[in-house]
């Protein structure tokens, strides 16, 4: 059931909302197959219901920016249409106040045939627009877009980062009050992904409700106000973006069965309060390389190594654009003056693809105590997505005596982002055409 009017603040409610679909196992195929099982009394049909929501209920308040994350197949999608009303809920109640415009699925709505121009004022129409309307903000959308040398092509012709302009151009030229996004960034170079970014910020500074469904966790960290996490089976949860987001990523990539199967138990039995979102510093060992690579005389000698974010907020998932934070800790075990830091990176295939040194950025470790502490950020404008294994390892003034060296100890990963990349490091490029 879904109602045209809510409350006062909330634009978007859903009350004890279920979504599922049906899926065939044994389905005759054809007529002959259909005939013979009818007569024969055989295979009857079997039906599985897979939920992707499972009486859901959440509120998105005026002005708020809500991000919808989970793995693929969880219903971030699903939820969406379910606002837009292009899919009915099985049972429950939605109520939506205000005009909508979404960018569901790039160039849906889009005609092949027609020009980039004609496409404006289809679409426009379909979001709402006036003939009147769409003319008196052709120029500001073929602008945004970028396309001007393109408006009379055929979109048949159009690459899939083309049509995701020209649909996000026109969808956000309708003024809507929510707009609901779903992985619009997916296709695109980085500074149209940028524009895009700052346009969704600026609706987000105007007071514009935004839902934004996403897998690059550095975006809906920046844009989102809170964050909704379905999990797979219909569960959901709801709460502040950077609790999710660790509940998220600790369900995700989490090495540890026992503890995924005891953080399910508890997103079942709504128990989520209960979870702390923080990853296990010592799940960015790598167990299959823990024993074995290690050397060195101990004189000094590494105690601790965590991956985290800028804050400090122990983490080893990155977005491909989002720098890494490497805190160390190590002991003196002899007098030592003068120590070196150097780490490496690896592929998971094995490639070294980086070494360094603190020497290379003009540090020397000095003033050496008992216990010891630093940390050092690595610029990530250059790891696609992968798991890596990271060395580290002290060593003296001439880095030809170690002190304590963990070869592949630890791992990273960085998840892929909204630019679909293959290989494992990023180049930048400046084209003369």
């Amino acid at each position: 059931m879904r109602k045209g009017v809510a409350d006062i603040m909330s634009v978007i409610e859903f009350k004890h909302v279920t979504k599922y679909f049906n899926i065939y196992q044994n389905k005759s195929n054809s007529i002959k197959e259909q005939f013979l099982n009818k007569v024969l009394n055989r295979n009857k049909l079997e039906v599985e219901q897979m939920f992707v929501l499972k009486d859901a209920s959440f509120k998105v308040e005026k002005g708020q920016t809500v991000g919808i994350i989970g793995e693929n197949g969880t219903g971030k999608s699903t939820s969406l249409k379910l606002i837009s009303n292009i899919l009915k809920a099985n049972s429950g109640e939605i109520s939506v106040q205000g005009k909508i415009s979404s960018l569901l699925e790039v160039g849906v709505g889009f005609q092949p045939d027609l020009s980039g121009r004609e496409n404006i004022y289809l679409y426009g129409s379909i979001l709402g627009l006036s003939k009147a309307e769409i003319e008196n903000q052709y120029d500001e959308i073929v602008e945004f877009s970028e396309l001007e040398r393109f408006m009379d092509t055929p979109v048949k012709n159009y690459s899939s980062g083309m049509y995701m302009r020209l649909a996000f151009a026109v969808a956000i030229n309708v003024d809507p009050d929510i707009l609901l996004f779903d992985e619009v960034l997916s296709v695109g170079d980085s500074n149209f992904q940028k524009k895009c970014i700052n346009k969704i910020l600026d609706f987000k500074r105007r007071g514009k409700t935004i839902v934004y469904v996403s897998h690059d966790m550095s975006t809906v960290s920046r844009i989102c106000d809170k964050v909704i996490f379905i999990k797979r089976g219909g569960y959901i949860l709801e709460g502040p973006t950077e609790r999710m987001i660790g509940l998220y990523m600790k369900l995700t990539y989490s090495a540890d069965d026992a503890e995924k199967e005891k953080l399910n138990t508890y997103i079942e039995n709504n128990k989520s309060d209960e979870i702390s979102p923080d990853f296990n510093i010592k799940m960015h060992e790598a167990k299959e390389y823990i024993n074995g690579n290690r050397e060195g005389n101990k004189d000094l000698e590494i105690t601790e190594l965590y991956f985290s974010d800028k804050e400090g907020r122990p983490r080893n998932l990155y977005g491909t654009e989002e720098d890494i934070k490497v805190n160390i800790k190590f002991k003196k075990n002899k007098e030592v003056k003068h120590a070196v830091l150097i780490f490496k990176i690896y592929t998971e295939e094995g490639w070294l693809i980086v070494y360094h040194t603190c020497q290379q950025d003009g540090i020397l470790i000095t003033d050496i105590k008992d216990t010891n502490s630093l940390s050092l950020i690595i610029k990530n404008d250059l790891f696609l997505k992968s798991k890596y294994y990271f060395t580290v390892g002290l060593y003296d003034e001439a880095c030809e005596n170690p002190y304590d060296v963990r070869e592949k100890h630890y791992w990273f990963y960085v998840h892929e982002s909204n630019i679909e990349e293959a290989g494992k490091i990023k180049v930048k490029c400046d084209w003369q055409l």
